[in-house]
């Protein structure tokens, strides 16, 4: 009989042999649109050159690792994503934000069609308008600390002009707290409200956006494990396998935003130690940037089946497993030494489906399509 302590190293070891070491080596997810790229991973070689990770085209272990100037060899790559490499090619640095930011820019440009093009603007105005929240929370915060409330600059009889008259003049005995010019400490605000916003504060009426998707995640976790208990065909470990991943990365998720949240619950921070607050913030947010990178598509593609016929969730659960985003070694869970990744991988190999004939580098424009309405769809 093997003693289960064997077992549990030998499934630590098979994840860590699978599970990048860090967020930068697990790569950053590009929205392409070409089938076989879709969720394609994004980083630098030992050369600072690009290269892009790639599921396994037989569902097996490990990952194709390929130079964008290999793919055009390999695969037929659509306008969108040949666009879409050159705006991430001006970037100095890849972040998921910074990916995101160019995925709208080429959206936007209408080459996905003019519904996607709406919802880029869409997303780009929400971002500006919750960015103007953020800052004023931030603003209402301080204002707190001379005595000032939001009820007060929004009295009956005040013009948007004397609201804000009264919030420079308080804002200016801020400033006068910490003897630095009131300018500058606009500028902080500004600074932490961009730095923040991403995630937003635990005070707005509505979550910022990775906030948001990391309630979304938890949804999605419950919903694939109870596809899971439920489904009677084989590919119920798949989704078991994939509502685990997801819960450990809520749990991460959540614990950096705990942490940011008590980083940024004392407004007296702003006024006496800003640097160090932003710098603690920048890598909150980044941090959670980077867990949650990926996995709106991957809800967005459960979502458009969950309530269809079982052949179109089992299709959609082994799809998923594919392109799950594995927790890197710095911050993986413990928990993961019970899962049987033999079999997954078994597993992924019999439900494979392939959108295009790699070899021949034809693409499925049915495929295509899917993925433009699925980011299309995408917040």
């Amino acid at each position: 009989m093997t003693d289960q302590s064997d077992v549990n190293r030998k499934m630590r070891a098979m994840l860590e042999d699978f599970a990048p070491a860090t967020f930068e080596e697990r790569g950053v997810t590009v929205p392409f649109t070409t089938p076989l790229l879709s969720q394609a991973r994004l980083r630098r070689d030992d050369m600072d050159r690009f290269e892009f990770l790639l599921p396994n085209f037989t569902a097996g272990k490990g990952t194709y690792v390929l130079p964008w100037k290999g793919l055009p060899s390999v695969m037929t790559l659509t306008l969108h994503d040949r666009l879409l490499f050159e705006e991430i090619e001006k970037l100095e640095l890849h972040s998921p934000e910074q990916i995101r930011a160019c995925a709208l820019t080429v959206q936007a440009s209408g080459i996905c069609g003019p519904d996607a093009a709406t919802r880029a603007a869409q997303l780009r105005d929400q971002d500006g308008q919750y960015l103007v929240l953020t800052q004023f929370i931030l603003v209402t915060e301080l204002l707190k600390l001379v005595g000032i409330s939001a009820a007060d600059l929004l009295r009956p009889g005040m013009t948007t002009d004397d609201s804000k008259r009264v919030a420079r003049q308080a804002l200016a005995r801020v400033a006068a707290m910490v003897d630095i010019q009131p300018d500058d400490m606009t500028a902080r605000v500004d600074q932490l409200g961009e730095a923040v916003a991403p995630v937003g504060l635990p005070q707005a009426p509505k979550a910022g956006r990775l906030r948001g998707l990391a309630e979304r995640l938890g949804g999605f976790a419950q919903s694939t494990q109870h596809f899971a208990d439920t489904d009677p065909s084989d590919v119920a470990m798949l989704g078991a396998y994939v509502a685990t991943v997801a819960n450990h990365t809520l749990t991460l998720a959540r614990q950096r935003i705990a942490k940011l949240d008590n980083a940024c619950r004392d407004a007296r921070q702003i006024v006496n130690d800003a640097p160090k607050l932003l710098t603690a913030i920048r890598e909150y947010v980044g941090r959670i940037s980077w867990l949650l990178d990926g996995w709106d598509f991957l809800i967005a593609m459960w979502e458009a089946v969950k309530d269809g016929p079982p052949a179109a969730r089992q299709t959609a659960i082994s799809d998923i497993s594919r392109l799950l985003p594995l927790i890197p070694k710095e911050e993986v869970s413990h928990a993961t030494e019970q899962l049987d990744l033999d079999a997954i991988a078994r597993l992924q190999r019999r439900w494979v489906r392939v959108n295009q004939d790699w070899r021949t580098g034809v693409l499925d424009m049915d495929a295509v399509m899917r993925l433009e309405s699925l980011k299309a769809a995408m917040g």
